[in-house]
C-alpha cells in the first residue's frame, strides 16, 4: 500500500466523514479521538503525502474507528447562558475561590473581543450573588477615581476626600460583608489600583474575577512588572477562552435556537474565529432563525462585520 492508497482507504475515509460530522480541526479532533500519530500526521494522511509506515499508519486509523470518539457530555444551559467549557470552569474556580482559607481567591478569564467574557462575568454575578463592576480608562489615571467607582459600585459610599479614607472604608465594608467581586475590562488599571486589589484577597474573605483581552494582561504585566506578579501568585485559576468549534456552535444551536438546522456549522467557525467569536455565532443563528439560509446567514454577517470596521476606519 502507498501513500495515495492510503489516503482512499475506507477505514481512512470513514474517520475523516466522522471529524466532518463533529466539525473539529486536525488538532482537536486526534485529542478527542485518542488518535495514536500526531495530528500532522492524520493530516497528511488525508492528504496523501504520509511519508512514513503506510501499515502503522492504517493500524492507528483502525485503532481510532474501534475506539470512537471520547464521549463529551453536551453542554447544559442555565437561563439564556450555554454552559460551555470555559464557563463551567469559571464556575468550579470561583466555587473553590469562595472556599479557599488563604488569599488564593483571585480568577482571572483571558479572552478575545466577543469571546462571551461579559456574558461569563453576568452570569458568574447571578450564579453566586456577586457585583459586576466595569473598569474605565479613568482608573488608570487616578487612583482616587477608581477606588470612588468600585465603591459606589459595592453600594459602599462616593464622596471621599482623599485615596487612604476610600481605602479604609471599603475595606472595612469587605471584612464585615465579604462578596464576590467581578470586574470586566480589567486592563485599565494602575500599580496603585493592582495593590489595593491584593489587599482586598489578603485582608477580607472576598473572592476576586478579572476579566480581560490577552494583549491588555501582556501590557499589565509589562507595565506593572512587580505588582502584577505579586496579584497573580494569589489567582487560583486562570481561564483563556478558546476558539470555536463545532462542538460549541452545535451545543449554542441546541440550546437556544433548538428550531434551527446546520448541517455544516464549519463556515461559521471560520467567520466566528476570525471576527469576534460567540458574538459572531450567536448573529449568524439569528439570521438563519429569521429565515435565511446558513451560508447566506453567515456571509451577511461578514459583510455586516466588514460595513462596521470600514466605517471605524
Amino acid at each position: 500500500m502507498n501513500k495515495y492508497e492510503l489516503s482512499k482507504h475506507p477505514d481512512v475515509l470513514r474517520l475523516a466523514r466522522m471529524q466532518e460530522d463533529l466539525h473539529l480541526n486536525d488538532k482537536d479532533f486526534c485529542r478527542r479521538i485518542g488518535f495514536a500519530l500526531a495530528a500532522s500526521s492524520w493530516g497528511k494522511i488525508k492528504a496523501g503525502t504520509w511519508s512514513g509506515n503506510c501499515g502503522r499508519a492504517l493500524q492507528a486509523v483502525q485503532q481510532a474507528l474501534a475506539s470512537g470518539p471520547v464521549r463529551q457530555d453536551a453542554p447544559g444551559v442555565d437561563g439564556d447562558t450555554v454552559l460551555l467549557p470555559h464557563v463551567s470552569l469559571a464556575v468550579d474556580a470561583v466555587s473553590a475561590a469562595s472556599a479557599a482559607r488563604d488569599e488564593h481567591r483571585l480568577v482571572i478569564i483571558v479572552g478575545k473581543t466577543g469571546a462571551g467574557k461579559s456574558k461569563t462575568a453576568s452570569y458568574l454575578a447571578g450564579k453566586f450573588g456577586g457585583t459586576l463592576l466595569n473598569a474605565a480608562p479613568a482608573w488608570e489615571k487616578s487612583y482616587l477615581h477608581a477606588l470612588t467607582s468600585i465603591g459606589a459600585g459595592l453600594g459602599i459610599g462616593t464622596s471621599w476626600r482623599s485615596a487612604g479614607a476610600a481605602e479604609r472604608d471599603i475595606l472595612q465594608s469587605l471584612q464585615v460583608a465579604p462578596r464576590l467581586i467581578i470586574i470586566d475590562e480589567a486592563n485599565h488599571f494602575n500599580r496603585a489600583t493592582i495593590n489595593f486589589l491584593k489587599t482586598v484577597l489578603n485582608l477580607t474573605r472576598c473572592g476576586l474575577v478579572l476579566l480581560t483581552l490577552p494583549h491588555h494582561m501582556a501590557r499589565m504585566s509589562s507595565d506593572s512588572r512587580e505588582e502584577f506578579p505579586q496579584l497573580l501568585r494569589r489567582s487560583i485559576a486562570i481561564i483563556h477562552i478558546p476558539t470555536i468549534t463545532g462542538e460549541e456552535v452545535g451545543a449554542i444551536q441546541r440550546g437556544l435556537y433548538p428550531q434551527v438546522e446546520l448541517a455544516n456549522a464549519a463556515p461559521l467557525c471560520t467567520l466566528a474565529n476570525q471576527f469576534h467569536n460567540l458574538d459572531t455565532v450567536r448573529r449568524v443563528l439569528d439570521e438563519i432563525d429569521a429565515g435565511q439560509t446558513p451560508d447566506a446567514a453567515v456571509k451577511a454577517v461578514r459583510r455586516q462585520i466588514q460595513a462596521i470596521s470600514q466605517a471605524a476606519n
